[in-house]
C-alpha cells in the first residue's frame, strides 16, 4: 500500500511540474514518436556516449497524460546504463502490448440507431505511452543510422497499436448482418 502511494506522488510531482521537457540542441540523436490516427507525437533529444545516456529531454503535442509519461520516462532512464536501459524499455513495451491485449471488446446495443450501437474504445492512455517509447526506440535507431554514414536531421517511427479498437477508424466495430 505504501509503494501504491509512492507511485501516485510521484506520478503527481511529474503531472503537475514535468521534468526534461525541452531540447537540446547538440543531441546525438533525435527520434519522433508518432500516431498518424491523431496527428500527435513526441520528439526525444539525446545526448549519450557509447555506454550511458548523459542527458535527455523530450517535447509533445499531446495530452498531459504523454507529458508526464514522457517526464518519467526521461527521468528514469537519464544517467543510466543503455543496456539497462534498453532492458527497461523492452519491459515497458512488454507491458504496454500486454495492456493493449486486454481491452475488453465494445459493447453492441442493437437496439440504438446505426453508427451508435457500438461503444466508443479509449486506448488513449495507452497511445500516450506508445508514442514516449517510441520515440525513444526512433533516438536510438537514428544514432545507429548515424553511425552507419546516414545523415538526417531526425528518425521517425510511427506507433504501432496491438488492439483493433484503438484508431480513430477502430474505435467502432463493424455491424455483422445475419
Amino acid at each position: 500500500m505504501n509503494e501504491q502511494k509512492e507511485l501516485e506522488a510521484e506520478i503527481g510531482k511529474h503531472l503537475m511540474q514535468p521534468e526534461n521537457y525541452g531540447k537540446i540542441e547538440d543531441a546525438d540523436c533525435v527520434g519522433v514518436g508518432i500516431d498518424h490516427a491523431t496527428k500527435t507525437y513526441v520528439i526525444m533529444y539525446i545526448k549519450r556516449d557509447d555506454k550511458t545516456i548523459l542527458d535527455i529531454k523530450f517535447g509533445t503535442n499531446g495530452n498531459q497524460d504523454t507529458t508526464t509519461l514522457g517526464s518519467l520516462l526521461t527521468e528514469m532512464i537519464k544517467g543510466d546504463e543503455i543496456v539497462n536501459v534498453l532492458k527497461a524499455v523492452s519491459a515497458l513495451e512488454a507491458d504496454l502490448n500486454e495492456s493493449y491485449a486486454n481491452i475488453k471488446a465494445p459493447k453492441i446495443d442493437l437496439t440504438k440507431p446505426e453508427g451508435e450501437q457500438v461503444e466508443r474504445i479509449s486506448t488513449e492512455h495507452q497511445d500516450s505511452a506508445n508514442m514516449v517509447l517510441t520515440a525513444f526506440r526512433a533516438a536510438m535507431r537514428h544514432y545507429d543510422r548515424k553511425d552507419g554514414g546516414i545523415v538526417e536531421e531526425q528518425f521517425e517511427m510511427s506507433i504501432v497499436k496491438t488492439c483493433p479498437y484503438s484508431t480513430t477508424e477502430c474505435h467502432f466495430v463493424q455491424k455483422v448482418d445475419k
